[in-house]
């Protein structure tokens, strides 16, 4: 069964936090501490819905692999379409799908 997320147990979206389930449930905050890559790759742990909105936000979060990801890998991050895409250069996170 898949969730539906909601800002406020009243189904209302107004904001980021809290976060409710549809049985009214808080969900806690869980912040990404690593990305794999992927076309589009995902944020671990499994769950985490606190995740960097682009790659300058992105510091102190690991990447697997750790080497250049190849080309078009990414992961998206909270910033919608391509201004929320980023890449693991082997040495930093990088805007964009991987070259």
């Amino acid at each position: 069964m898949t969730a539906t997320f909601y800002d406020d147990p009243n189904r209302e979206c107004v904001g980021l936090d809290p976060i409710w389930s549809d049985t009214g449930d808080n969900i806690p905050d869980v912040a990404a501490t690593g990305a794999t890559a992927g076309t589009p790759g995902t944020w671990t742990p499994a769950g985490a819905n606190v995740i960097p909105a682009n790659a300058a936000a992105a510091t102190g979060i690991t990447a697997s692999p750790t080497t250049a990801w190849a080309t078009g890998q990414y992961v998206q991050g909270s910033t919608a379409g391509t201004g929320g895409q980023m890449f693991w250069s082997a040495t930093a996170w990088t805007a964009g799908k991987a070259p």
